[in-house]
């Protein structure tokens, strides 16, 4: 029994004519009935009573009826699922983050617009440090990571791809009371001696490659390191006098009391907002996300 003979029997059923269903079917009418007479065979019962004037169906007919058409809708939500499935249009994601991309206007933007063109897709977001979401993609408990680089290419996973979606400057976070505060634009020297407040090293390689070759070109990398776990708390750290910081410059744009931001002058380090995922595996709702994503790519 093949799912065209239902087909079939249900266009006759519905139609209580022959050469009707076979016009709707768009096959002629004797294999339509020779089709009917082989699965009332294989059933070992009579589907229809037949007659010059009319065809009726049996009680076994009309029970059959029923239960073939949930089969044939049943089927064809199998078949719909797994279309969207292969579309990426159904099923899970689990996305980990940085916590200083939710100061940038672009991880928002993708989210936004990946719900609103997925809905029915169960996305499942944690944020984590950069190292953090590289270990657990390599572990399968994350699909995509938004990590912040750069990194260097010992410290990223052959089996990982990276795509960058935002390059942005890095900017001064110092107190509001700080003598420095008073300028328009900070040099790397002005920095020295100062205690920098900044994500664990180990956790936010790429900060912290960026924190060293602005101060190296000053003459030296800090010396005086608090090291913390979030983006908020080195705000409020600096906000309390503790030290001073380099922040990307979207964190700048949010309004925070007691913290001033400056730019540096040139040369301007930058940071960088990349995807990151692993090349092996094959996902179509992580390749929707990500052909979502790079549309949002920006380049401050």
């Amino acid at each position: 029994m093949e799912l065209r003979h239902l087909r079939y029997f249900v266009a006759v059923a519905e139609e209580l004519h022959f050469h009707r269903a076979a016009e709707r079917l768009h096959i002629s009418q004797p294999p339509l009935s020779q089709q009917i007479r082989a699965l009332e065979a294989e059933l070992g019962v009579a589907l229809f009573e037949r007659n010059r004037r009319r065809v009726e169906l049996t009680p076994a007919g009309k029970s059959f009826l029923a239960d073939t058409r949930a089969i044939l809708e049943a089927t064809e939500r199998a078949a719909d699922r797994a279309r969207r499935v292969a579309a990426g249009e159904l099923g899970s994601l689990s996305v980990g983050f940085v916590g200083s991309a939710t100061f940038s206007p672009v991880l928002p933007a993708i989210l936004r617009d990946f719900r609103s063109r997925f809905p029915d897709v169960g996305l499942s977001l944690r944020e984590l440090q950069t190292a953090e979401q590289l270990a657990a993609l390599i572990a399968g408990r994350i699909d995509v990571g938004v990590i912040r680089g750069p990194l260097a290419e010992a410290e990223l996973d052959p089996g990982l791809e990276l795509v960058v979606i935002q390059r942005e400057q890095l900017v001064v976070a110092l107190p509001e009371t700080h003598p420095l505060a008073g300028s328009a634009r900070l040099r790397a020297a002005d920095l020295r001696g100062e205690t920098f407040v900044i994500l664990r090293r180990h956790e936010s390689p790429g900060l912290f490659a960026s924190l060293n070759s602005v101060m190296g070109t000053a003459g030296g990398v800090p010396e005086d390191v608090l090291e913390v776990a979030e983006i908020q708390t080195i705000l409020a750290l600096v906000g309390s006098g503790f030290g001073v910081s380099l922040v990307p410059a979207s964190v700048g744009d949010a309004e925070r009391v007691g913290v001033a931001f400056r730019p540096l002058a040139d040369p301007s380090p930058t940071t960088e907002l990349a995807l990151a995922w692993r090349s092996a595996t094959s996902s179509p709702v992580r390749d929707a996300f990500l052909a979502v994503a790079v549309t949002h790519q920006s380049d401050e």
